[in-house]
């Protein structure tokens, strides 16, 4: 396997031994076993070491390291993490920049984490016997039968109160957890300890307008010059952050690769909307044109992006973002055979410079709710009369007071401020981790590592506490990250109104997904009988999901998408068997 397992406290020598060996880098410590650990011995010390990602501040972790008498030179991630954990114990993660999970264990004790974004996966699980299961995916859990999939009204809360995105510590399984963002977990003789290290911090900000331009201007540079160092790709879809990327890129890389992605029949049958207003390829176009970039455009056909659906289910592991999730990961199997195993995307911008259509919108900015979660009664009134009575609105609303209750405010903060510090944090902490985690399962899927330089957690912490007014500076979304780069870039793009990702508009694909969907209906066995109102479920089938008239997530998550999405609650519980225990 390529990601890590680690069982702990399996007092079946036997059976933990079978666990184990069927993988290789093993090892086994007493009643605990690893695979893809490596040992670090210090001072007469053993740690096992599993450290998967990137540290985008290496140099300067080093530098300290050095100082403090440690020799850096020619050790790798799993030693350098070692000494960094050996010298400040637990607070090593503050030292820390990147995109990472790591375990580590030393007598006994377990210490494993995220970093500041969660931008890696990690999950966990106690088993039957009071042992611990860590895994980088839920299918490597799931794996021996250890763990039974099981999903009780919780579960149905998260699918149908919050779905596709999930409670932070959540999965949809009863006994798997994931380890939020910017958290760590102690594990130590069957206790387990979970404890969140990282928001960010709120206070005042002292910098003038133009400081801002140059110190934004600075930090994002900084972060697509780090992350891009050993990458010679971007994501290119002609949108603002994606066009940064490739202008800060192509500086330093002369034979610079971009992608796109479109879908067979999209110019024909375009229509625009509040959310979706232009097509990307004349944007496209004039970065293609200005920074000469070995440019590919790549093509996905409605069967194609049809076929994909269960490719992209199984590397999520869960239902996901349905069509959404199988282009990007159509599109990282091109990229991956085009010789390429690190790209740059633009994604993780929107959540703290404020483009979404929530941070100003006036019908959508002062609602007290998750604002890309608006259909709720209509969610409800498609479910079987059977789990229509669980609760989903109270659910819903509880977690987004919970996560609203944490934010501090400053005395001097506006209104529109305190709404921008709302926004930013129910992003970071729901919305982005739905697209972050879609991101990192589809490129591992792929074997494509895909970073984000706006996820750079200098780059949260300062514009966190930017005023609104110069974040939506001239009344334009983003406002102080287009006035930062607007000298790079074509006008037409500096001041391009946000597209999210591009969908299919082919009504071909409405025909093919309907005619999925016709199957899975008249599968007496299927999952859909047990959770959807049946005449509801025929109106939706028969209208290509038009009959369901908001998103049913986010901005675009509607029509054809939602009927997608249903038909990887089908096959998700195919796949892994899953079991419902309400």
């Amino acid at each position: 396997m390529k990601g890590f397992l680690c069982v702990l406290q399996d007092k079946d020598a036997d059976r933990l031994i079978t666990r184990i060996s069927k993988h290789e880098n093993t090892l086994i410590e007493g009643a605990d076993g690893f695979v893809n650990f490596k040992p670090v011995t210090i001072r007469q010390c053993r740690y096992l070491i599993h450290f998967q990602g990137e540290l985008y501040n290496r140099k300067e972790l080093c530098q300290d390291l050095t100082l403090a008498g440690w020799d850096c030179l020619q050790v790798d991630y799993a030693e350098l993490i070692a000494y960094a954990y050996v010298q400040w114990g637990k607070s090593c993660l503050y030292h820390l920049n990147g995109a990472f999970a790591l375990v580590i264990y030393e007598r006994g004790e377990l210490f494993a984490a995220k970093d500041h974004m969660g931008l890696k996966p990690l999950f966990y699980a106690r088993c039957k016997n009071s042992g611990l299961i860590l895994a980088d995916s839920i299918a490597g859990i799931l794996a021996d039968g250890m763990i039974e999939p099981i999903v009780d009204a919780s579960g149905i809360r998260e699918i149908f109160a919050l779905g596709p995105s999930l409670s932070e510590d959540k999965t949809l399984y009863r006994d798997i957890h994931a380890l939020p963002m910017g958290s760590y977990l102690i594990a130590k003789h069957n206790n387990i300890r979970v404890k969140n290290y990282y928001r960010p911090t709120t206070k005042p900000h002292l910098d003038s307008f133009n400081e801002t331009v140059e110190k934004v201007r600075f930090l994002v540079e900084d972060a697509i010059i780090r992350q891009g160092e050993n990458s010679n790709a971007c994501f290119l879809s002609g949108g603002l952050d994606s066009s940064i990327i490739t202008a800060v890129c192509a500086k330093s890389h002369p034979n610079l690769k971009t992608y796109s992605l479109d879908y067979e029949g999209n110019s024909e049958n375009f229509v625009g909307n509040m959310y979706q207003v232009s097509l990307d390829k004349p944007f496209i176009q004039e970065m293609v044109d200005r920074y000469e970039s070995h440019h590919t455009l790549l093509t996905i056909t409605q069967k194609e992006l049809i076929d994909m659906l269960k490719p992209a289910l199984i590397a999520r592991n869960l239902p996901g973002m349905a069509d959404v999730d199988a282009s990007l990961l159509w599109m990282c199997q091109q990229v991956k055979d085009d010789h390429e195993n690190i790209i740059l995307g633009g994604e993780c911008s929107d959540e703290v410079f404020g483009g979404y259509p929530w941070f100003y919108k006036p019908e959508l900015k002062d609602l007290d709710s998750f604002p890309w979660l608006r259909s709720m009664d209509e969610r409800i009134d498609l479910l079987h009369e059977s789990i229509r009575g669980f609760g989903y609105h109270d659910y819903m609303q509880k977690q987004y007071d919970d996560t609203v209750r944490d934010i501090i405010f400053l005395d001097e903060d506006s209104e529109a401020d305190k709404r921008a510090r709302i926004h930013t944090m129910i992003c970071l902490r729901w919305f982005m981790q739905t697209l972050v985690t879609r991101q990192i399962t589809m490129g591992n899927a792929a074997d494509l590592n895909v970073r984000s330089p706006f996820a750079d957690v200098r780059i949260i912490d300062y514009v966190y506490n930017i005023p609104w007014e110069m974040r939506y500076y001239k009344e334009e979304e983003k406002g102080i990250l287009r006035t930062a780069f607007e000298d790079i870039l074509p006008a037409s793009i500096a001041h391009r109104k946000k597209n999210p990702y591009p969908k299919t508009h082919n009504p071909l694909y409405t025909e093919l997904i309907k005619e999925r969907m016709r199957e899975v209906y008249h599968d007496a066995d299927s999952v859909i009988h047990m959770l959807f109102d049946d005449k509801r479920l025929k109106e939706l089938i028969k209208s290509g999901g038009a009959a369901f008239k908001l998103p049913w997530y986010g901005q675009l998550m509607s029509g054809p998408q939602l009927l997608a999405y249903l038909y990887q609650l089908d096959l998700w519980v195919k796949q892994y068997h899953v079991k419902f225990m309400l």
